[in-house]
């Protein structure tokens, strides 16, 4: 069994308070300013979750990216009511995890092992 890095601990930490905070951000007053913001709270947590993990398992941090980014046009909705400015953010903060936090060379990296069966 494979022991956690203090950096994966805090990953998988900030994953689970940054769910609990985008979820409590759903529950209480949606629509509302304030939950716009809690969301936004939750969306910069869970960046960091993408950042501090590094799984192998390609769906895992698509997952989270997804969530995070569900959170930024979360936020970017609330406060313009707009949608094209929140699909714009939407795909830029995507972009930006997946690029900046190396989901592209983990796809390089792992693409040989893919159809591999051990």
């Amino acid at each position: 069994m494979k022991r956690l890095t203090f950096l994966e601990f805090f990953g998988y930490l900030a994953f689970v308070l940054g769910i609990a905070i985008e979820l409590y951000a759903l529950l209480s007053n949606p629509g509302s300013k304030l939950s716009g913001d809690n969301m936004f709270g939750g969306a910069v947590v869970l960046a960091l979750a993408v950042a501090f993990i590094h799984s192998k398992h390609l769906p895992f941090n698509l997952t989270l990216i997804g969530l995070s980014t569900l959170g930024f046009a979360y936020f970017t909705f609330i406060h313009t009511q707009n949608w094209l400015w929140t699909i714009v953010l939407g795909l830029a903060v995507a972009t930006f995890l997946i690029y900046f936090f190396g989901i592209r060379k983990d796809v390089r990296r792992n693409q040989s092992d893919w159809f591999h069966f051990n």
